[in-house]
């Protein structure tokens, strides 16, 4: 069973027309990109990544590259990656079987990063020996280094690699099972391999695990466990098939032959191994045929003899010995290098301790000559630290002086940006209201001109205009008073109010239009009703809605006013049967803009343009809001939603 060792840790693809290739390939590629470069540790890294590309297809070639870089890496004192240049040499050593050169390499690398203290580098030197020992036929070895780069691999929780180093540990224990004819050596095996099988699946799902799964496979038809060994020959075969791998596809097909044979299916052994071959022969590897023709033959013949008992001999004694000789020779020349390791790592160690002793001894002057230049510099940096508070103290003094300056004249200039604005509104507001009581004298003087009337409708007329004049001048006086309070202060009075008596107060002011035009006033609102509000400001917009309403009344029509509530609002509505608006009108209206041309009324009344803005500003002042619906030809309704917390009812 030597054949299974071989094929768990040697590449057999190695074709010479490719490694020709590869080589020129290689060379090529380092000049090419050294081309592209500049700086010495650009190039050191081009030949690294060079020969790790090809060392697998052109040792020799990657190890020349190698070589190359690892001169210049050490010329220039670059330490870390002349490291992993001499740790990718040992590799490459190891696979050209130049053993003693690849160990000799790797204890280098190791001495490097145990003198940097270099963890996980040390880790994978142990990982790199342990692989040198058991792809020379050392397994005792091995497992020594494999078992000393485990534990550092626990230590820096490095899972990958636990999973890998698991693998191969469990590898020796199954070539030892295999090799010899202990049963308790067979468990023992299978119980590691089973265990870092379950590791890897929980904890490194990348790891490869087809080769595990051969060895087990092996391990249990070597213990008679033909359901196991079927069980882990049938992963083995799924896995190598999707991933196209002859070489992995065909030794777990001969132990599936093995089992047929250990089943006594001789025709279904026959079968498998005819289908072995074929794969070998599709993948034109002629030397796997070699390797595997001594299974073919022991599998030939227990067909022939109809016995079960032929299959997982040993090797031959002359093989044997060959091996006992070679491993013997090896084991001597491991010793004589480990021992010249742990000598040089104990020289190194006394220079360490010599060179630790000056360094502390040179640490010990510097430590006093640091606290004399520190004492010095607090000194001087302290009478920094009092100077420069004493300045920022004046400067934080004249900068709150500065600060209270400026907040002085912006305050100022708040004040007058806000006494212009509210000059503008009370302006608006007077010409607004004044502006109702002319348009009754306009309607009345466009009436005696349209008209002679007699001498009695005249004198009529004149006691109207004269009442027309005293209300307005009481208008002016109330709007003024009331001017001159909000430019003292514009704080809201709100106050209890009676919307019924505002509307009543009102159409007595407007009175004689209504009557000009023959308007039928409706008001359907509770005179029990009352509300907090701001007097002046509320008297204004139920004011400005009412003169808009008979504005634009068509003659011998109604305005309503209407009351109704919700769960959270007092609604209170003016709705009139006049011109009404179309969407554009109301889209422009809602905007709450001033017009830039007034609209006129049925009988030619002008208008400023700014009373809907008005209302709007006060309503949202004191928490109100208006809405408005209209329909042209058929009337407008503006209502006021006032907030039930404004309602004293």
């Amino acid at each position: 069973m030597n054949h299974i060792y071989i094929f768990l840790f040697i590449n057999f693809l190695t074709i010479i027309p490719n490694c020709i290739y590869a080589q020129s390939i290689g060379l090529e590629k380092v000049n090419k990109q050294l081309e592209t470069v500049s700086g010495d540790s650009a190039r050191i890294l081009v030949y690294y990544k060079v020969a790790s590309e090809i060392y697998k297809s052109a040792p020799q070639d990657a190890q020349e590259i190698v070589s190359k870089g690892l001169d210049l890496a050490e010329a220039k004192k670059f330490e870390a990656l002349a490291i992993d240049l001499l740790n990718l040499q040992g590799v490459i050593y190891l696979k050209l079987n130049n053993f003693d050169e690849s160990i000799k390499t790797h204890f280098r690398v190791l001495k490097r990063r145990e003198e940097r203290n270099d963890k996980k580098g040390m880790m994978l030197s142990f990982l790199n020996i342990g692989n040198v020992f058991n792809k020379s036929y050392d397994p005792e070895q091995a497992l020594k280094y494999y078992q000393r780069a485990l534990d550092l691999a626990k230590e820096i929780h490095d899972t990958r690699n636990r999973a890998n180093i698991s693998t191969n540990i469990g590898n020796i224990y199954a070539q030892k099972a295999l090799n010899g004819e202990q049963k308790k050596d067979v468990s023992n095996a299978i119980d590691y391999l089973v265990k870092t099988v379950e590791f890897c699946k929980s904890n490194a799902p990348e790891v490869d695990l087809f080769n595990t799964y051969i060895l087990l496979s092996y391990l249990y038809l070597k213990a008679d466990k033909l359901e196991w060994s079927t069980y882990y020959t049938d992963l083995a075969i799924d896995i190598t098939s999707k991933k196209k791998d002859p070489v992995g596809e065909s030794y777990a097909r001969i132990n599936r032959a093995n089992i047929y044979v250990k089943e006594k299916r001789f025709d279904l052994a026959t079968k498998e191994v005819t289908f072995i071959k074929n794969i070998i022969a599709k993948s034109g590897l002629s030397n796997l045929t070699e390797e595997l023709q001594g299974d073919f033959d022991k599998i030939a013949k227990a067909v022939k003899e109809q016995d079960e008992h032929l299959v997982l001999s040993d090797q031959d004694s002359s093989d044997r010995k060959f091996h006992e000789d070679a491993e013997i020779l090896r084991v001597r020349i491991r010793e004589e290098l480990r021992e010249k390791y742990e000598s040089e790592k104990k020289e190194l160690e006394n220079k360490n301790l010599i060179l630790e002793n000056a360094s502390i001894e040179r640490e010990a002057y510097w430590v006093k000559l640091m606290w004399l230049v520190t004492f010095f510099v607090l000194l001087i940096f302290l009478v920094l630290v009092l100077l420069l508070v004493k300045k920022n103290r004046l400067l934080r003094k004249e900068k709150q002086k500065v600060d209270d300056q400026a907040a002085e004249i912006r305050h100022q200039h708040e004040e007058l940006v806000q006494a212009d604005r509210f000059r503008s509104t009370i302006f608006s507001v007077v010409s607004h209201d004044l502006r109702s009581p002319l348009s009754t004298f306009q309607a009345l003087l466009s009436v005696s001109k349209i008209v002679d009337l007699p001498a009695h409708e005249i004198k009529n007329m004149l006691i109207t205009i004269g009442n027309q004049v005293n209300t307005a001048s009481k208008m002016l006086d109330s709007l003024l008073v009331w001017s001159s309070q909000q430019m003292a202060n514009e704080k809201l009075d709100m106050q209890e109010i009676v919307p019924f008596q505002i509307v009543k107060e009102c159409e007595e002011l407007f009175i004689d239009r209504i009557n000009l035009k023959n308007l039928f006033i409706d008001v359907r609102i509770s005179p029990q009703l009352t509300i907090l509000s701001d007097l002046k400001r509320f008297e204004f917009i139920i004011r400005n809605i009412f003169n808009n309403a008979i504005k634009f009344s068509f003659s011998g029509k109604s305005i309503i006013f209407n009351q109704r509530e919700t769960d959270s609002e007092i609604l209170i509505s003016i709705t009139d049967q006049g011109v009404g608006m179309d969407e554009r009108k109301i889209t422009a209206l809602k905007s709450m803009q001033k017009q830039q041309t007034s609209l006129e009324g049925t009988f030619e009344e002008k208008g400023a343009g700014i009373g809907l803005m008005l209302c709007h500003e006060f309503a949202n002042r004191m928490g109100y809001s208006i809405t408005v619906e209209s329909s042209e030809g058929f009337g407008s309704t503006f209502t006021l939603h006032i907030p039930k917390h404004h309602s004293a009812a």
